[in-house]
């Protein structure tokens, strides 16, 4: 990327976060407080410019400069948005739901084109489809066939195709709407402080961490996989930037400790699938979930911690049978940094999630709260390296020029991955626009809920069900995303609406609106690593130079926890932390807890204490581990037997003085 261009590229976010930040504030700009249609105007001007800047339009233009044409592109998104804005006045009071002459029509008609093509560069020929179908739809929405077929599910209003796109270039149900809420009230602060975090060496410092932590013990080095995923997902609830971030360490280190190259790439995509729902930076589908229901998103912050921790346990627990079934060591002693040292050296990324996390649950500052930690981390560093530059030490101090030239490069970096976060999340938002004027402009967003539950017969277990099996078909055509907004749309009000009827959900008041979003937003991972488009499996096979479809079907297998953990937490409240008090919460999560162990086991084939496991005894651990975490006392006593009688039947068929394998520690 040329000098110039690269500037404008890392500046952009930068001005976009400043404009956050008066935007947060009321701060006046020449009499006037930015707001409105004004401010999302303005940042997708901004915002926009990058996007074809920063996303090349195929997966080979990524690494290299931008084309001519995207140059092209980026100007006219740019200068289109502008051009709305100087007629702010009009769109506001004269209300262009139908465009008033050629030059709108055609701004409109343009800009609509050029969300689908940014949609496409993020989500593939699929959501670029799908984005078309939505943008016509509407005109034919009304048609005597779809009123005559499949149930008149699909019937709805029809539009003629002006008003089509002024909705979505001028509208309250397009660009304007919640994806404008999304990007000027929520994201801008927590992808800021992502991605300077892990430019200035947070992702480094991570890894250390969790090499630290979990180097010595068998399967180490992917049990370091594992918890540096989940530590750097915390930050950056990006799947793709965790599988880059991490697994182009953890990967080479799994295969050199004799882990086969599919197996390495399998861990690394399915760690890094949990990176969208890893608190306190959630992934994108988070801030939708806070814009379209209004849920504090501390709350939402808070909720997601157990599910979490179960998830990441599910896989150290297959982890470790898998090292213990091949022999798998752990590293040397010399290779293992101390943690202590470790943290030392990388404290103020601890004080800065330390301030991020009182910011959000305990101050409720809310969205600028990441901003507030932003500006601490990089105080900090200022202080320490201050420090060392005064304290005495052995070794030579390089000089302040090249201090501040190392300083300026880690910077650089770090505006680097900010751009790279905002450019991806853009791209999809300012698409979101045109499925959003074809589910609610056209009206069939109600008939489609009131479909799905007709079909799940007003049974809730089966209604959840339908939409796991929606979500995943979704993600086998890398539609994961669109899953989650479509389901949220139509399918998340009336589940919440039907469980207040439920006798197992009244006490309650039902399931909530957070545990129903984090249902689907876990499903909807899983479609990164569910066959035949396994974009996270696929990208972790390209580093690992390993077959990726082969890949991709062993993360399936071992991402099926990821396929249990929502029904728990979902239809038992308390593990969402929220909603009930603490000693209820610490026993259904030790319930849990136990529950994923003996599941993750099971997937495994192994047992620790126990040992191998044949089919069988698989099968039965995995039901029995199943209904021991399910919240449901019935259930849960049939679990426990099942599992009693399945450990106590394995460890008597053993021969007579066979012992588990020991844990070996170090070569």
């Amino acid at each position: 990327m040329p000098r110039t261009v690269k500037a404008v590229f890392l500046a952009m976010p930068v001005i976009a976060s400043i404009l956050f930040v008066i935007h947060w504030f009321s701060i006046p700009i020449f009499g006037h407080v930015l707001a409105g249609t004004v401010y999302s105007y303005l940042l997708y001007a901004i915002l926009g410019l990058n996007i074809f800047l920063g996303l090349g339009a195929t997966k080979k233009q990524n690494r290299q400069a931008p084309p001519w044409y995207d140059y092209v592109l980026a100007v006219t998104l740019a200068g289109i948005v502008v051009l709305f804005m100087f007629n702010i006045n009009d769109i506001t009071y004269h209300n262009w739901d139908s465009p008033p002459n050629n030059w709108v029509f055609a701004s409109a008609v343009t800009i609509s084109l050029l969300a689908i093509e940014a949609g496409r560069r993020v989500g593939g020929w699929g959501l670029a489809a799908l984005l078309v179908f939505s943008m016509v739809y509407p005109l034919f929405s009304s048609s005597h066939f779809l009123a005559s077929h499949f149930g008149g599910v699909f019937f709805g209003a029809s539009f003629p195709f002006k008003e089509i796109v002024s909705s979505f270039a001028f509208g309250a149900d397009g660009m304007l709407g919640i994806p404008a809420r999304m990007l000027g009230e929520l994201i801008l602060g927590f992808f800021l402080f992502a991605g300077l975090i892990m430019g200035m060496g947070g992702g480094n410092f991570f890894m250390n961490l969790a090499t630290s932590l979990m180097g010595k013990v068998r399967g180490g080095q992917a049990k370091v996989a594992v918890l540096a995923s989940g530590f750097f997902g915390s930050i950056t609830g990006s799947a793709m930037a965790n599988i880059a971030g991490t697994g182009s360490f953890t990967i080479p280190a799994m295969k050199k400790s004799g882990f086969a190259a599919e197996d390495a790439a399998a861990i690394e995509a399915c760690a890094s699938s949990g990176s969208d729902s890893m608190p306190p930076v959630l992934g994108g589908l988070a801030f939708f979930m806070v814009a379209i229901f209004g849920v504090d998103y501390a709350n939402v912050v808070v909720a997601a911690f157990l599910p979490s921790v179960l998830f990441y346990l599910g896989l150290l627990v297959q982890v470790d049978g898998y090292a213990a079934r091949h022999n798998l060591h752990g590293l040397s002693g010399d290779a293992i940094p101390k943690w202590w040292r470790v943290l030392r050296d990388g404290w103020v990324y601890v004080a800065g999630l330390g301030v991020l996390a009182f910011g959000l649950v305990y101050m409720r500052w809310g969205a600028i709260t990441p901003v507030y930690a932003t500006v601490v981390v990089i105080a900090l560093q200022m202080i320490q390296w201050a420090l060392r530059r005064v304290v005495p030490t052995k070794t030579a101090r390089p000089s302040i020029k090249i201090s501040a030239g190392n300083a300026w490069k880690r910077a650089e970096t770090g505006l680097v991955q900010t751009a790279g976060l905002i450019n991806y999340v853009v791209a999809i938002f300012i698409g979101m626009g045109l499925l959003l004027v074809g589910l609610l402009k056209t009206g069939v967003a109600a008939g489609l809920a009131a479909w799905i539950i007709s079909l799940g017969g007003d049974n809730l277990y089966l209604i959840l069900f339908i939409c796991l099996a929606f979500c995943i078909a979704m993600g086998t055509f890398g539609l994961e995303r669109t899953a989650y907004i479509f389901l949220a749309i139509i399918a998340v009000p009336a589940i919440v609406t039907l469980s207040k009827t439920a006798p197992e959900f009244q006490a309650a008041g039902g399931i909530s609106i957070i545990g129903i979003n984090l249902f689907i937003i876990s499903y909807s991972n899983l479609g990164g690593i569910t066959p035949p488009v396994a974009i996270n499996a696929f990208v972790a096979a390209n580093i690992a130079g390993a077959n990726p479809m082969k890949t991709a079907w062993i993360a399936c297998r071992m991402g099926a926890v990821l396929a249990f953990i929502p029904f728990f937490y979902v239809l038992q409240p308390s593990l969402l932390i929220i909603y009930t008090p603490w000693w209820q919460t610490l026993i259904h999560f030790v319930q849990a807890f136990t529950g994923v162990w003996l599941l993750s086991s099971g997937l495994a084939g192994y047992l620790v204490k126990v040992g191998q496991l044949n089919r069988i005894s698989r099968f039965l651990l995995i039901l029995g581990g199943f209904s021991l975490a399910f919240p449901q006392p019935a259930v849960f006593g049939a679990g426990l037997i099942i599992s009693l009688v399945t450990i106590a039947v394995t460890i008597l068929q053993k021969p007579t003085g066979s012992v588990e394998m020991p844990e070996v520690i170090g070569p």
